[in-house]
């Protein structure tokens, strides 16, 4: 009889703790935020690319994030106050035997600026035709 009772205490014990797990009212995990730059290349995201933003080309990276199989890069920590726009650099960080195209995106990146985040919460990025390159050789 007390093995039955401590089986149902157990019970309600795991219960309580998967109902409390499942609770509707937190829609994003801990490490993703309501920002962020979503990565397109041939009308699919693109996953495993680190996105910089800068304020000039030549320095630090003022935020960094990388991106999930959505293509959503989560910014989660941004400069107060932000700068005009963002300088953005991409790097692949993909062991898929693919890599970002270094000519294209130098000539991507002369260009790519983004907007203030306060402006836009949700900016996306499509990469141009051979932006992405393969990493197997087709003999």
């Amino acid at each position: 009889m007390a093995m039955i009772a401590r089986v149902s205490i157990w019970s309600m014990l795991c219960a309580a703790v998967v109902l409390v797990g499942c609770d509707d009212s937190s829609t994003t995990s801990p490490s993703e935020s309501d920002t962020y730059v979503k990565v397109v290349y041939d009308g699919k995201p693109l996953a495993n690319v680190q996105v910089l933003l800068k304020q000039t080309d030549d320095g630090a990276p003022l935020a960094r994030a990388i991106t999930n199989e959505r293509g959503f890069a989560y910014v989660s920590e941004l400069p107060s106050p932000e700068p005009q726009d963002y300088i953005v650099a991409m790097e692949s960080i993909s062991d898929g035997g693919w890599m970002l195209n270094p000519s294209v995106m130098k000539k991507l990146g002369d260009s790519l600026h983004l907007k203030p985040f306060s402006e836009s919460p949700h900016q996306t990025i499509e990469l141009p035709r051979r932006a992405v390159q393969s990493l197997v050789s087709n003999h």
